[in-house]
């Protein structure tokens, strides 16, 4: 039972990171995101939005390039909310530090894989171990 359990666990993991984007931001006057699946391929002409900070309407609306990448001028400080999504279910939502004059902005990259995978890792077996305590209770 317990293989079983953890042959899912290890399954489920896989296809989470099969979902995962991978983004980094190049900031100056125009912050430039570059968007990549997790194998490494462009996120290429998807969907993407951007907002201001503490804004809930988007300050553009557009697709990436042929490359994965899309770029905005932000016009005020602050946590730049960026959703990129694709039909089939891949997408990422981050936020990325930005100012009008580029300057003070520090490149942003989103959880190297590594960083993803124990995450994922921790949270199943988070979620194993509290069903095991009730489990253990019941009996």
């Amino acid at each position: 039972m317990r293989l079983l359990l953890a042959l899912a666990a290890a399954l489920l993991a896989g296809t989470l990171h099969a979902h995962s984007l991978i983004h980094t931001a190049q900031p100056g006057s125009a912050v430039i995101v570059e968007l990549r699946y997790a194998d490494g391929s462009p996120f290429s002409y998807e969907s993407t939005e951007v907002y201001r900070p503490a804004e809930s309407v988007p300050f553009l609306v557009g697709r990436t390039d042929a490359n994965g990448r899309l770029a905005f001028v932000p016009d005020r400080s602050g946590d730049w909310r960026v959703r990129a999504f694709s039909e089939d279910g891949h997408g990422g939502d981050f936020t990325i530090a930005a100012t009008p004059d580029g300057e003070s902005s520090a490149p942003s990259t989103g959880l190297s894989t590594i960083a993803a995978l124990a995450v994922g890792l921790s949270v199943i077996f988070g979620i194993f171990g509290i069903w095991s305590l009730f489990v253990r209770r019941r009996s």
